[in-house]
This record gives C-alpha cells, sequence and structure tokens, in this order.
C-alpha cells in the first residue's frame, strides 16, 4: 500500500495580531489613547473577550491592572467603559444580561454577589457613540451615565441613573480600597448583548482590535496595540525561538 505523502500547512507567526477563533476574540488594552506619558500606566490595564453565536455576543470586560498611575484615586481604579463600533447596518438590539462573571466577587456594597448574580442595574448600552474620547465609536457598554450620544437603556430595562464610576470593576485584588458604601466588582463582568445582523470572524476581530477602554470618570483611557506593533512584537519572537 502507498502512504500518501504529509501535507504541511506552515502560518507564519507574524500573522498573528490577536487572541482569535471562531467567534471569539481576546483584546488587551494597555497602550494610552489619549498620549498622555508624563504619567506612566504603571500597570493599568483591561482585557476584552468578545464571543458571537448567531446575532448573540457576550462581552467579558475584565480590569487585569497591576498598578495604577500615580495620584489616582479608588474611583480613577475602575474600569467603568468599553467603546466599539460593529459594523455599518449593523446595532444592537437588546442589552439582555451584566453578571458578576466566573471567578469573580462583588466587593463593596456589593459584598456577598457572586458569579452570576446580575449587576445590571448599574451598567447600560448605548448605540449612539459615547462621551468624551468615546465619542467615534458608535456602540458604548458603561456604569457611567456621561455617555454623549443620546439615548441609553441600563441593562435591567430600568430607568433612573447609574453610579459611575462606583459599579465598575476594581482589580483582583483590588489595588486601591472601594469604600464600604460603594459598588464594585473584583475583577470581571460578563455582558450579554442581541445583535441587528451577525457578524463574521474578520468583522468582529477588526471591531475588537479598534476598540477603547475608560477607567474612573475620564481618568484614563487605553486602546490595544496597533496591529502593526503586534505583528513586529510576534516577529521578534519568532526570530528570537530561531536563534534559540
Amino acid at each position: 500500500m502507498r502512504r500518501r505523502p504529509s501535507i504541511w500547512l506552515v502560518v507564519p507567526f507574524w500573522f498573528v495580531v490577536a487572541t482569535a477563533s471562531a467567534g471569539t476574540i481576546t483584546v488587551v488594552f494597555n497602550v494610552d489613547a489619549g498620549g498622555n506619558t508624563s504619567n506612566p500606566l504603571n500597570g493599568l490595564e483591561a482585557r476584552a473577550t468578545f464571543t458571537t453565536s448567531g446575532t448573540q455576543m457576550t462581552v467579558l470586560l475584565e480590569n487585569t491592572s497591576t498598578g495604577v498611575p500615580s495620584g489616582f484615586l479608588a474611583a480613577d481604579s475602575l474600569l467603568v467603559s468599553i467603546g466599539f463600533s460593529l459594523p455599518t447596518g449593523i446595532l444592537i438590539a437588546t442589552g439582555d444580561a451584566a453578571v458578576v462573571a466566573d471567578g469573580s466577587l462583588g466587593i463593596g456594597s456589593w459584598t456577598g454577589r457572586v458569579a452570576g448574580d446580575s449587576v445590571a442595574e448599574e451598567w447600560l448600552w448605548t448605540n449612539e457613540y459615547g462621551g468624551d474620547l468615546m465619542s467615534p465609536y458608535a456602540q458604548v457598554i458603561s456604569t457611567s451615565d456621561g455617555q454623549g450620544g443620546g439615548s441609553t437603556t441600563r441593562f435591567d430595562g430600568g430607568s433612573g441613573s447609574v453610579n459611575g464610576p462606583y459599579g465598575g470593576m476594581a482589580a483582583d485584588p483590588p489595588i486601591l480600597n472601594i469604600p464600604g458604601s460603594k459598588p464594585a466588582v473584583s475583577n470581571s463582568i460578563l455582558f450579554t448583548v442581541t445583535l441587528s445582523g451577525n457578524l463574521s470572524d474578520s468583522e468582529l476581530e477588526s471591531m475588537a482590535n479598534a476598540g477603547i477602554v475608560e477607567f474612573g470618570s475620564d481618568a484614563r483611557y487605553l486602546h490595544t496595540p496597533e496591529p502593526a506593533a503586534l505583528a513586529l512584537g510576534a516577529l521578534c519572537v519568532a526570530a528570537a525561538r530561531r536563534r534559540g
């Protein structure tokens, strides 16, 4: 019996710009979006995992900070918003849930809330862009009322304002003490929304890589590294491995 020759598919290592699989992409926000270089980030960082299945999309938003810029108050250390732009013609149709994510806990006045418990009363969504540095982004999920686009909808469907920046996410463990009277989560919240249409994997990846997050009330905005920078970094790693 003749054995068929093996066929190897080689994918260039430099092509990978984020952690991705079918319908899922994880991106890290660790670059200052405001050009503030005089006060270093000092470990301020966030991570988001977008997952789609049909028209449903989940966003796992995590505060992965290991430090905060000098002068930050407790409220500034909280991750409070994420902005992104869905492809033209696709909107958030409904905000279905906002819950404490697996492995996370409520802290402050939310002490006692555990994974799966709702925090929807303190989070909203909009298709009408955000405030300040988030104004270029068509969709925003936030615990802050300060969004500039017009109508906003709370995840629980109720009326009234949200309490941002409190209600946001501290790191795990929290870097600064959260007052016991204020709500927060350490360190991640899972959001579920229904979209008005389906996203391709390439559309999902493009949207995620172009996003932005906010800490505190305009305390700091972060975006992802530029894809070109990520590709260059991956290429350097590959070269180092070959030399090794």
